[in-house]
């Protein structure tokens, strides 16, 4: 018995160490360069990397309806999956790399708000995969438009107005 509980424990103790470390976002906290712990591949041509992301968490009941009050979705940083190259480090890089991380916390929002307006069936489970999906290639492609329409932070005035646009969106403020 107590050599299944010590290899259990120990699975236990892989399992939370392989986890890769993440930062919630949070509006007093922003990016720092020293967030950035990822090796930059060397094919890469780009000056840094952000690497971010959602994740919900719900429950449900016997009927498989999900409790939309218990659902929590958290944007998030990844800092070994991003990188800089020590040689490009700037204000301004740091300003979109962290743009890219506030875009991922809208799209958080956005899921909150879509599943709160939902109605949901028996196979809330699946639903809510569906809508997760959605979102989530909706983000994909706000992060692309955002690097192609400042070329990767390389036109100063359209990286301004993403700015102000995803300051407005995190007020919700939506209208264009």
């Amino acid at each position: 018995m107590s050599r299944v509980f010590i290899i259990l424990f120990a699975i236990a103790l892989v399992s939370v160490s392989d986890a890769p470390e993440r930062l919630a976002w949070h509006s007093e906290r922003v990016l720092q360069w020293s967030d950035f712990k990822g090796t930059p591949d060397s094919l890469e041509r780009w000056a840094a990397s952000s690497s971010t992301g959602l994740s919900q968490g719900y429950a449900s009941n016997s009927d498989g309806y999900i409790d939309k009050e218990s659902l929590t979705v958290t944007a998030h940083f990844y800092p070994e999956y991003s990188w800089v190259r020590h040689q490009e480090k700037s204000k301004h890089l740091l300003a979109h790399e962290q743009t890219h991380f506030n875009i991922t916390e809208v799209y958080a929002r956005k899921l909150e708000d879509k599943v709160a307006a939902f109605k949901f069936t028996s196979n809330s489970l699946e639903e809510i995969k569906m809508l997760y999906k959605e979102l989530e290639e909706e983000r994909i492609a706000t992060q692309q438009l955002f690097d192609k329409e400042t070329n990767h932070s390389i036109d100063h005035m359209k990286e301004v107005q993403w700015e102000l646009k995803v300051a407005r969106w995190l007020r919700g403020d939506f209208e264009e």
